[in-house]
């Protein structure tokens, strides 16, 4: 089960284990995927912001390039949080 409690059997914050779980599904690629310092978008508004961005502003495609991996990172944990989720039923 995908659910985990602390030492008081409090549940355990999902997005604090994506990188235990993302080391063992991906494997040495998971540091590239899981660097903290590259997230430039941890939440599904900035997240409609960005793709907004992308579609009407006038930006250089070395900055398009960075929210589009921006948002490809986004997306892939949040599907992985997703199937944290679902795995608890």
């Amino acid at each position: 089960m995908w659910l985990r409690t602390d030492k008081d059997g409090v549940p355990v914050d999902p997005y604090d284990q994506l990188k235990t779980y993302a080391e063992q599904m991906l494997g040495d690629s998971a540091e590239e995927v899981l660097d903290a310092e590259r997230f430039e978008i941890a939440e599904g508004g900035a997240a409609a912001s960005a793709y907004t961005r992308l579609q009407f502003e006038d930006i250089s495609q070395a900055e398009r390039d960075n929210i589009k991996q921006a948002l490809l990172r986004y997306c892939e944990l949040d599907t992985l949080a997703m199937v944290m989720i679902v795995g608890m039923r």
